[in-house]
């Protein structure tokens, strides 16, 4: 739990207490709540003639190291906030309290995180207001921060859980997950005054869509929940967890734990929801159809054997249905389907679920099947001048592996299926893929969840060619090379015989 959304800048210990006490009597603690973060406003910016942080004391009796043992005392964690500059975000933008100066941590990195760890906190989110404004370099900035925090437990023993709230501006998803647990990849989901917003939720929902960056440990941060505000519907709050569950991401409630509604609490607390947003493969899930424009089907691999999330979402502004076909979810048929908020099996089906979905809403399911064999019709892509396969290395599943040419050998890594959307699929649910949406020469040719974007879309030309839709380069085995081991990747198309092969028939 997150204190900005409900309390902004007007915070103190009776706040916290309050809420930490109900985290844990509204049965959130027992389902997996457990941080209780202070956000921006905890501080005026003092610090002593050494430097060191002083705290008003009328706010906080007995100092922050007070607030975390009574935080500790409820079987919680305790979370801080500061900024990688010298201002935090209240000195621009007050609300709830004066423009306190000097409320970062620039200058002060390893003297602040120390403290933040001796006073007993578990968690700390670094903003970037002061960083932005002064024009720091965010990746420098928040690897020393980084550096900070490694020192800090390195004389406590006690870790912190490290959140980068950069807003995705320098694209953290390319560089934060060395670092941190979890990275901000946009804007605030909702500025203090404002109320819930089914678009902005969307937009920070799309925008997390970095599949590659994130592990078990490591998140994509689409913001903190705003499930339970005033403005938002039961169905709105369902749909919004939904998301953030097929996503895997962290989910930080931002509501008033002691003042919720029954409904609130049963969404926020969920099981089959939190399980499968916190299942331990740690993935994020993708798109993997959209038949018709805003009608789209997401799905998350699970931990165990033939087991999905799924999620399908109407962004348009009428009911329609939506339709998950088990090959678009690498699963083979019978699956079960279960619907997560009604907590009920919906049947067995072959080959497909398909259910209406009312406007702007979300249906969360999982889908217990058989993990997909290729489908009928799955052949060797083959090299022409090598007449060796197109091959995903030792038969591996991970996102951005780069394919390679190797003597045909028949098995799942070399097994490649045309459909009918235009994507090359391996596996049943991983793509041939254009990496990091390249459209240049030498871009390389891996394999990806299939996401419906264009770079995992291919024409088969009857001159023997596959070209990419996005990129209209050619499949290439690099620098004519014909050995195994030889890598693909794209190229200008030039007619030789590289870039020639046969291909299963659609």
């Amino acid at each position: 739990w997150n204190s900005w959304n409900s309390f902004a800048g007007a915070i103190d210990h009776t706040v916290i207490e309050q809420q930490a006490d109900a985290l844990v009597s509204s049965g959130m603690k027992d389902a997996g709540y457990e941080y209780v973060n202070i956000d921006d406003g905890w501080w005026t910016g003092s610090r002593d003639a050494n430097g060191n942080i002083t705290v008003d004391t009328a706010k906080w009796p007995g100092g922050m190291s007070a607030i975390t043992a009574y935080i500790h005392s409820k079987g919680l964690k305790a979370g801080i906030y500061t900024d990688a500059g010298r201002n935090g975000c209240g000195y621009y933008y007050p609300t709830g309290h004066p423009a306190y100066p000097g409320t970062g941590a620039e200058g002060h990195y390893d003297q602040d995180f120390l403290q933040f760890s001796r006073w007993g906190f578990d968690y700390v989110k670094v903003d970037w207001c002061g960083g932005n404004a002064e024009g720091l370099n965010a990746r420098t900035a928040y690897t020393q921060i980084s550096d900070s925090i490694s020192r800090a437990t390195a004389q406590t023993g006690r870790p912190m859980t490290f959140s980068v709230c950069e807003w995705g501006g320098n694209q953290p998803w390319n560089w934060a997950p060395g670092i941190a647990n979890l990275w901000r990849t946009s804007g605030d989901i909702i500025y203090w005054g404002e109320r819930p917003s089914m678009s902005k939720m969307l937009a920070n929902f799309d925008a997390a869509q970095h599949p590659s960056a994130q592990s078990p440990g490591h998140y994509n941060d689409p913001d903190m929940l705003i499930a339970g505000l005033p403005g938002f519907s039961d169905a709105q709050n369902r749909t919004h967890l939904s998301l953030w569950a097929i996503s895997g991401a962290p989910l930080i409630a931002g509501n008033k734990p002691s003042d919720m509604s029954a409904a609130t609490r049963a969404t926020l607390t969920n099981r089959e929801m939190i399980a499968i947003d916190q299942d331990s493969l740690g993935r994020q899930g993708t798109k993997v159809a959209e038949d018709a424009s805003g009608l789209q089907v997401y799905q998350k691999v699970l931990s165990g054997t033939g087991r999905r999330a799924v999620v399908l979402l109407n962004r348009t502004g009428s009911a329609a249905t939506i339709t998950a076909r088990w090959s678009a979810l690498g699963l083979s048929g019978p699956a079960v389907v279960r619907d997560v908020w009604a907590g009920a099996d919906r049947g067995t089906f072959t080959s497909s679920y398909a259910t209406s979905v009312p406007a702007g809403e979300a249906f969360l399911l999982t889908v217990t099947g058989t993990d997909g064999t290729p489908p009928a019709g799955g052949g060797p892509i083959t090299g022409k001048q090598s007449g060796r396969c197109l091959d995903v290395p030792n038969a591996t599943t991970a996102n951005g592996t780069q394919l390679q040419l190797l003597d045909c050998q028949g098995g799942p890594g070399q097994t490649w299926t045309r459909t009918a959307s235009r994507q090359l699929t391996v596996y049943g649910n991983k793509c041939l893929d254009a990496s990091g949406q390249g459209t240049a020469n030498g871009t390389a040719v891996v394999i990806w969840d299939c996401n419906g974007q264009a770079n995992q879309q291919w024409t088969v030309n009857t001159n023997g060619t596959i070209t990419g839709v996005q990129s209209n380069l050619c499949l290439d085995a690099s620098g004519q090379g014909t050995a195994n081991g030889t890598k693909v990747l794209l190229w200008s198309c030039n007619g030789q015989a590289n870039q020639q092969w046969t291909a299963p028939a659609a």
